[in-house]
C-alpha cells in the first residue's frame, strides 16, 4: 500500500514536470471520457430501464409479426388474447391495452387526452397502484358498465387543480358521463404518453374476431419460469392457432419481447448502439493521442528507467509506475469529462420537443446517476491501461549500456517505439474516418428526408388534428356535413389560400402512420393469409393540388364524387406497379378490408405520385386515396394553406370550429415544417451526435499526426542537419518529412475506407435516402481528413527545413 502511494506521489510530481503533455493528455481523454459517459447516461435510460416498474424484468410483450412482408410488431385479435388466458401457463396473468383518444368537455375548454382502454387487471400486472382511488374491477370490463376512468398525474394537476376530491367526481367523455375512480401516481404514463386510463370493454362479437389485431398483450412471469421456457410455450400455441385457424392466422409469427425492448423498440435501440460504437471510437482515439504523448514523455525518461533496473527494480515495478502515471491522466481526464457529460446532457434534453419526448421511453430518467459515475470510473481504468500499457512495456525494456549510447539512438527500443507510433497513428485515421463517413452519411440522409418534402411547401402548411365523438356523430350524414361546413367556414377565413381534409399527412405521428389490409377485386391473395397492406386516406378532392401530388393516369377525386354516386378510389403509383404490373389499374375494383368485409367495392380512377410518409421505410408505402364524402371520417386532418406564418391563423381555426361545435377540441396544432422535424428529430438527435465526435475525432486525429510528427522531426534532428550540410534543400526536407507523415495517413484511409463502406451498407439497409456509394462521404471526407492530416505534417516538417545544420549537428 505505502509503495503505491509512492507511485502516485511521484507520478504526480512527473506529471507536473512536463505540463504541456499533461493538459494535452488530459484534454484529450476529458473528450472520450465525457462523450462515453453522457452516452452511456442516455442508452442505460433507453435499454437498462426504459420503463419504471421495479417488476419489469418479469414483464413479457407478446407481439404478431409477419417477417416476410416487414411487418416487425403488430397488434393481436381478441379471439387470440382470450384463447392466450385459457391456454397459457407460463404466466400469473395476461393483460391487454389499446390506444384510444377521448374529448374532455364541461370545463373552460375542451381537451383531446391520450387515454387506453386497459383490462382490469393490467395495473396490478405491472404493480402499481393509484395514488388516489382504486383501479379498474373485472366486472368494468362488460360493455354498458365502463364508465369509468382513472386520471394520469399530470391530467388531474393540468385541467382539475389537483383537486383532492376528484374521486367520484363525473366527467364528461366524448360526451358521456364518466365517474373518477382514481389518480396515478406522478411517474407514472404506461403505455407512453397515457393521460388516462378507461376499462377495455369488448362486446361478444368482437371476442370471437381472429382478423382484427388491435390488443397489445402483457403477460408476467409465473416464479421459476424464464423468459425462453414461456416464449417456447407461446409459439407453440401460436403454431397451432395458425393450423386452427388458417385463414386469419397463417404466416403470422409470435414474437416474446422483453418489456424494456418492446417500449424501446428496435430503432432506437440500434441507434443507440450505433452511438455507444462511435463514443467508443473516440475514446480509442483519445487514447492513441495520450499513448503517443507518454512516448515522448517516456524517451526523455531512459536514463531514469535504465538506473531503476540496475538498481534492482524489477520491469513489472517500472510498469506498474507508469501504468500509475497514465490512469492518473485519465483520472484528470475524467474531472472534466464528467462536466462535459453534464453540459451534453443538458443539451440532449433542452432541444428534444415535448410532444416528441413524451413518446420516448426513458426520456425522463436521463441523468448523471450513480451507475453513471461507476461507469466512469470503469472507463478511467480501462483508458489509463489503454493509453499506458504499450509505452510502459516499450520503457521497461530500456537497460543501462544501451542507455549511455548516445539515449540509445537506432536501438531496438527506438525503432519499436517509432514503429507503434506509427501504427497508433493509422488507427486514429482509419477510426475518425469511419466517424467522419457515418456523420456524412446521416447529415445528408437529415437533409434528404427535409428536401423530399420541399415539393408541397410545408412551411406554409398548418396541420390540425380532431377527432369526432363516436356517440355524437354515428351518422355518416353527420360526419359528412361537419367536415364540409368546417372547410367552408376555413376557407373563407381571410388570408387563408385553401383548406382541405386528409386523414394522415406525411411523416405524422412521427411517421407511423397505420396501414390497413385491402383486396383487390379478381386478384384474391397468391396463399391463404398473404396481407395487402395500405395507407388509407380519406380526403378532400383539392388535397392533390394544396400537396403538389401531381396525375399520374386517370383523373383526380372531385366534388362530384358524393355520398350517391359510386364509390371511387385513386391509388398511389407504388401500388398500381406492386400490384397492376403489366396492367391497366383504371376501372379495376378495390376495397379496404377483406374480400368478405361489408366495405363497398371503389373503382379506381386515377394513379397519382407518391408521398414520403416515413424516414424508417426506405420504399414508398402503397396508398388508397377516396373521397371523404363517401367515407366520412371521425379521425381527420384539417389543413391551411397560407400566404406566410401559419400559426397567426391557429385562433381564427379554433374559433371557426367551435362555431361548428363548441365541445370538439383541436390538437397537435402544428406547421408542416414542424411536423416533418419532429419526425424526424431522432434522426436529427443521431446525426448532431455523429457529426460532433466525427469533428472531435478529427481534431484529435490531426492531434495525433502532429505529435508523431513534432516527435519524429525532433529525433531526426540529428540526420536532418547532416542531410543539410551535405546539400539537402528547403524542399528535399519537407518532402522528406511530408512523404513520412502522409504515407501513415494514406495508410490509415485505405484501412478505414472498407470498414467506412462496410457501415455505409449498414445505414442504406436501414433508412430512406441514404445511398451506401455517396460520392461526398467516400471522396470529401477523406479528402478533407488528408488535408488536415497533411497540415499537422506540414508544420512539423516547416520547423525542420528551417533547422541550422550547425546546431543540428550538435543535437544531444
Amino acid at each position: 500500500m505505502f509503495s503505491l502511494v509512492q507511485d502516485v506521489r511521484f507520478g504526480l510530481r512527473m506529471l507536473a514536470k512536463h505540463r504541456l503533455a499533461t493538459l494535452v493528455s488530459v484534454a484529450a481523454l476529458a473528450l472520450g471520457i465525457g462523450a462515453n459517459t453522457a452516452m452511456f447516461s442516455v442508452a442505460e435510460a433507453f435499454l437498462l430501464h426504459p420503463v419504471p416498474f421495479e417488476n419489469a424484468d418479469k414483464i413479457v410483450a407478446l407481439v404478431d409479426s409477419r417477417p416476410e412482408q416487414n411487418v416487425d410488431m403488430n397488434a393481436i385479435a381478441p379471439a387470440t388474447y382470450f384463447d392466450w388466458r385459457k391456454e397459457a401457463q407460463s404466466f400469473d396473468d395476461l393483460a391487454a391495452y389499446s390506444w384510444d383518444e377521448v374529448n374532455l368537455t364541461g370545463g373552460a375548454h375542451p381537451q383531446k387526452v391520450q387515454a387506453f382502454q386497459v383490462s382490469a387487471n393490467l395495473f396490478g400486472i405491472l404493480g402499481v397502484r393509484p395514488q388516489a382511488g382504486r383501479v379498474f374491477l373485472a366486472e368494468e370490463e362488460t360493455p354498458g358498465k365502463d364508465q369509468e376512468i382513472i386520471l394520469g398525474h399530470a391530467l388531474w394537476e393540468q385541467r382539475y387543480a389537483a383537486d383532492p376530491n376528484i374521486v367520484g367526481k363525473n366527467l364528461k367523455v366524448d360526451g358521456k358521463s364518466y365517474t373518477v375512480i382514481g389518480v396515478m401516481a406522478k411517474a407514472f404514463d404506461f403505455p407512453m404518453p397515457a393521460e388516462a386510463w378507461i376499462p377495455l370493454a369488448i362486446d361478444p362479437e368482437h371476442r370471437q374476431r381472429r382478423d382484427s389485431r388491435w390488443l397489445w398483450v402483457l403477460g408476467r412471469l409465473k416464479p421459476h419460469v424464464s423468459f425462453s421456457q414461456a416464449a417456447a410455450e407461446m409459439q407453440g400455441i401460436a403454431q397451432r392457432q395458425a393450423e386452427a385457424y388458417p385463414d386469419t392466422n397463417k404466416g403470422w409469427q409470435l414474437r416474446p419481447m422483453p418489456l424494456s425492448e418492446f417500449v424501446t423498440g428496435s430503432i432506437t435501440r440500434q441507434y443507440t448502439l450505433l452511438l455507444m460504437g462511435a463514443v467508443a471510437f473516440v475514446l480509442l482515439i483519445a487514447c492513441a493521442d495520450v499513448a503517443n504523448v507518454q512516448f515522448a514523455r517516456m524517451s526523455g525518461r531512459t536514463n531514469e528507467f535504465a538506473v531503476r533496473t540496475a538498481l534492482g527494480g524489477s520491469r513489472w515495478r517500472v510498469i506498474r509506475q507508469l501504468l500509475t502515471e497514465s490512469i492518473l491522466l485519465s483520472a484528470g481526464g475524467a474531472v472534466l469529462g464528467l462536466l462535459f457529460a453534464q453540459w451534453a446532457i443538458q443539451v440532449i434534453l433542452a432541444h428534444m420537443p415535448p410532444d416528441v419526448a413524451k413518446f420516448v421511453a426513458g426520456w425522463k430518467t436521463i441523468s448523471l446517476d450513480s451507475n453513471a459515475f461507476l461507469f466512469t470510473l470503469v472507463v478511467v481504468i480501462v483508458s489509463g491501461i489503454l493509453s499506458g500499457i504499450a509505452p510502459s512495456l516499450l520503457a521497461s525494456r530500456s537497460n543501462l549500456a544501451e542507455s549511455l549510447k548516445e539515449s540509445g539512438r537506432g536501438s531496438t527500443v527506438s525503432r519499436a517505439r517509432g514503429r507503434l507510433r506509427g501504427a497508433l497513428v493509422v488507427a486514429e485515421i482509419s477510426l475518425a474516418l469511419v466517424l467522419l463517413v457515418g456523420a456524412g452519411l446521416l447529415v445528408k440522409n437529415f437533409q434528404g428526408l427535409l428536401n423530399v418534402n420541399e415539393s408541397y411547401s410545408p412551411q406554409t402548411l398548418l396541420a390540425m388534428n380532431l377527432t369526432l365523438s363516436d356517440a355524437q356523430y354515428v351518422q355518416d350524414s353527420t360526419r359528412r356535413a361537419f367536415v364540409e361546413e368546417a372547410l367552408q367556414r376555413l376557407g373563407r377565413l381571410p388570408g387563408v389560400q385553401s383548406a382541405a381534409i386528409v386523414t394522415h399527412v406525411p411523416y405524422s405521428e412521427g411517421g407511423g402512420v397505420s396501414t390497413f389490409t385491402f383486396s383487390i377485386e379478381g386478384h384474391p391473395p397468391a396463399q391463404r393469409g398473404e396481407l395487402r397492406h395500405g395507407i388509407i386516406e380519406s380526403i378532400s378532392p383539392n388535397y392533390f393540388a394544396m400537396m403538389n401530388i401531381a396525375l399520374r393516369q386517370g383523373r383526380l377525386l372531385t366534388d362530384a364524387d358524393g355520398a350517391e354516386t359510386t364509390p371511387v378510389a385513386v391509388i398511389s403509383e407504388s401500388l398500381a406497379r406492386r400490384y397492376f404490373a403489366g396492367t391497366n389499374p383504371l376501372g379495376a375494383r378495390i376495397k379496404v378490408g377483406e374480400m368478405d368485409s361489408p366495405r363497398p367495392w371503389a373503382t379506381i380512377v386515377g394513379v397519382v405520385n407518391d408521398v414520403h410518409y416515413s424516414w424508417i421505410n426506405k420504399e414508398d408505402v402503397p396508398t388508397i386515396y377516396g373521397p371523404f364524402r363517401q367515407a366520412p371520417p371521425y379521425y381527420t386532418t384539417i389543413l391551411l394553406r397560407t400566404p406566410g406564418d401559419p400559426l397567426q391563423f391557429v385562433s381564427p381555426a379554433r374559433e371557426q370550429i367551435a362555431a361548428v361545435d363548441p365541445n370538439l377540441p383541436l390538437y397537435n396544432i402544428k406547421p408542416m415544417d414542424r411536423v416533418i422535424t419532429e419526425s424526424i428529430i431522432g434522426i436529427a438527435y443521431v446525426a448532431s451526435m455523429m457529426a460532433v465526435l466525427g469533428v472531435i475525432a478529427l481534431v484529435l486525429a490531426s492531434v495525433g499526426v502532429f505529435g508523431v510528427m513534432s516527435y519524429s522531426v525532433s529525433e531526426r534532428a540529428h540526420e536532418i542537419g547532416i542531410r543539410m550540410s551535405v546539400g539537402a534543400q528547403t524542399k528535399d526536407i519537407l518532402r522528406m518529412v511530408l512523404r513520412s507523415g502522409m504515407t501513415l495517413t494514406v495508410l490509415g484511409l485505405a484501412i478505414g475506407l472498407p470498414i467506412a463502406f462496410a457501415m455505409a451498407r449498414a445505414l442504406a439497409s436501414l433508412l430512406f435516402g441514404v445511398e451506401a456509394a455517396d460520392p461526398f462521404s467516400f471522396i470529401g471526407l477523406p479528402l478533407i481528413l488528408a488535408a488536415v492530416a497533411a497540415l499537422a505534417c506540414y508544420l512539423p516538417a516547416r520547423r525542420a527545413s528551417r533547422l541550422d545544420p550547425l546546431k543540428a549537428l550538435r543535437y544531444e
